[in-house]
Formats: C-alpha cells, structure tokens, sequence
C-alpha cells in the first residue's frame, strides 16, 4: 500500500466524528491520482482502535501514514509534532473503558517522520488556517500516533497526525452568519489533505 489515512468513529459526546468520512474522502482523491491508497477508520477505544491499528500496519505495510483526528475545541487545524504515549484515566473511550495501567514513558518524545513544515504550507496555501503543535493530546489520538511511530520505526515509513476542528456544514444546514469562520470547508480540507498525502507516499517510495 502506498498510503493508509485513518479516521476515528464516535466517542463520548461525540456521536458523529468527521475524520471518519474525510479520512475515506481522502483516501478516495488518492486512489483517483493512481496512488494505493485506503481509509481505516477506528474505533475509538484502548482494547479494540489500537489493536486493529497495528494488525492492520502489520498486514497493509503502507509507505506512507497520513492520520486524522478531531480537535472539538480547536479553531484551527493542528499539524502533530510528537506523539508522547500518554493517556489519561480520566477521558473514557467510546466503550466507556480507561487506561488501565500507565507504561513507563519513553525520556523523548516520538517525533513525526514526515515533513510538518510542507504540510502546515500546503493548508496555509489553500486558506485554511494551521499551526504546528507540539502534543496530540492525552487520548486515543496520541496513543494511535505513538503507536504507528513506533511500529514503523527504523522503516522509510512518512508518519503525520493531523488534528481538525469541526468541519463547516453543508449549505442550509445552518445559516451562513452563524458558522465559525474558523471552521474549513469539507472539499477544500480534503484536497489539501490529500495534496500531503500524496507527497508523503512519494518519499516513502
């Protein structure tokens, strides 16, 4: 596979998470383009997301990780930095479930191996507004993100965490005045998502 792009399907009080259909609507421009390319959304908890994460890592041998979660209060997108492994006991999954132990953390964080400055350029280029962040959090994102690196360690494997914000609503759904302007636009998040991801898999090959 040249490229795997993952998404996240709901959690607590959140019964809709839209990574899930941008991370197919991704995935679906990159197969358009000739590259390998496919979505797996995750269930969002410890016991299932993480193991069917890495079994499916271990089958698809992807080239290339362009990975996809939602930042509720966030009012820009989020490019990741590091993973660190964290994950607190006091955020349940969506099976109600919390860490139950807390591993040893590692004395460095794991760091992206692709590029976060081309990524945080191609969404500038398009409008959407983007920062780099240093922490993905303490939740299923992290752990997902710090899993992938470390499988993928010692690989040419591109591995990048991108967190979004609420996406804009479709037209009608609510009326124009009242969307955050902050919010990005479905098709024009997904093209610049799948503009790095097609960047990402050709470093990888």
């Amino acid at each position: 596979m040249d490229i795997l792009i993952t998404g996240f399907g709901p959690f607590p009080h959140v019964r809709v998470n839209p990574t899930a259909r941008l991370a197919r609507a991704v995935a679906s421009r990159l197969a358009r383009s000739g590259l390998n390319a496919g979505a797996l959304v995750l269930e969002t908890s410890y016991c299932a997301g993480l193991p069917a994460l890495r079994e499916h890592l271990a089958t698809a041998q992807p080239k290339a990780v362009l990975m996809l979660g939602l930042a509720a209060r966030a009012r820009f997108v989020r490019v990741e930095l590091f993973a660190r492994g964290h994950a607190s006991p006091l955020h349940p999954d969506a099976t109600g479930e919390t860490p139950k132990a807390r591993k040893a953390l590692p004395a460095l964080p794991s760091r992206t191996t692709a590029n976060a400055q081309g990524a945080l350029a191609a969404l500038r280029q398009r409008g959407i507004r983007a920062h780099l962040s240093p922490s993905a959090g303490r939740y299923l994102c992290d752990a997902s993100y710090a899993a992938v690196l470390a499988q993928t360690r010692g690989s040419d494997t591109s591995v990048l965490f991108v967190h979004v914000p609420w996406l804009r609503p479709h037209a009608g759904v609510r009326p124009k005045h009242r969307v955050a302007t902050f919010r990005p636009d479905m098709q024009v998040l997904a093209s610049s998502l799948a503009a790095i991801g097609r960047t990402m898999a050709r470093a990888g090959r």
